[in-house]
């Protein structure tokens, strides 16, 4: 979609100081002792999803211009973000236009790393980076290519985190509630069809979860035409073969997004499973 807004009117909600390097060397030695694999396993979700990692020459702005950037309509994940990264959370009306001529306005919220911390950040979320365009952005922007985590040594607990942050950022998550029985499927969306099949063997490997991977319509965007694809998790009370995923979804620091997170919980807390 193109933004036809021109000039966003931001909204600071949260504002936290300038970087220096002495409050920058104070949070890297504080956040490397706070943040886990989890952690990181989650931010790689967002970041293969919703987040952009950005590295730019403008000899006008900047000599060389690093961003990490979260921006959803959803106030809840970006403001973690940016809490967690003190970094300033802000918000602002953008208007755009669909390819068919369409134009609506949204709010947006948006949190930004920059230059040294965009560098730290992108560091330690490459090796759960599992797209590959997003990897190349990375590597970009550091300058050099670290190495992936291989998909063998991620941990139950980091795929789950993973996958909670992906589905956030770029699934849906719907219930079907009938008289004798509940339902739900989780579905990763994607023009990336290798993405999802390496999310599809990851978690069948990891977690054990039967997923289906579909074809859907092609559609147009400013870069041309695409294919839509779908990787989905089902979940049944007369099924319960995935109940487990689901509800290791609702624990606590898992999914942050409050209305993807009460359909899941919803599903789980069904008098059906005991």
């Amino acid at each position: 979609m193109e933004d036809i807004a021109g000039e966003k009117d931001m909204t600071m909600l949260i504002k936290y100081p300038k970087q220096t390097k002495e409050r920058n060397k104070v949070f890297f030695e504080k956040k490397d002792q706070e943040l886990t694999s989890l952690d990181w396993s989650g931010q790689g979700g967002w970041f293969d999803t919703d987040g952009t990692l950005t590295y730019n020459y403008d000899k006008v702005l900047q000599p060389w211009k690093k961003r990490a950037d979260l921006k959803l309509k959803d106030r809840q994940p970006v403001e973690l973000f940016s809490k967690t990264f003190e970094t300033s959370l802000t918000n602002y009306l953008n208007k755009t236009t669909t390819p068919n001529g369409n134009k609506y306005a949204i709010t947006m919220h948006q949190a930004i790393l920059r230059g040294a911390k965009a560098d730290w950040f992108t560091k330690h979320v490459y090796p759960y980076l599992i797209k590959e365009e997003k990897k190349n952005y990375a590597a970009k922007l550091l300058g050099y290519r670290p190495e992936s985590k291989n998909f063998s040594d991620w941990t139950i607990d980091e795929v789950i985190h993973y996958l909670a942050s992906a589905l956030e950022g770029d699934g849906d998550i719907t219930l079907n509630n009938g008289k004798k029985t509940i339902s739900i499927r989780a579905k990763l969306n994607s023009n990336d069809v290798q993405y999802l099949s390496d999310i599809k063997y990851l978690i069948e490997k990891k977690l054990g979860i039967t997923s289906t991977l579909a074809e859907g319509a092609d559609y147009e965007t400013q870069k041309g035409i695409k294919t839509h694809y779908t990787l989905s998790i089902f979940g049944s009370s007369q099924k319960p073969n995935n109940i487990g995923f689901f509800q290791s979804l609702v624990k606590d620091g898992v999914m942050t997004l409050d209305r993807k997170k009460q359909r899941v919980q919803k599903f789980v807390n069904y008098k059906r499973f005991g």
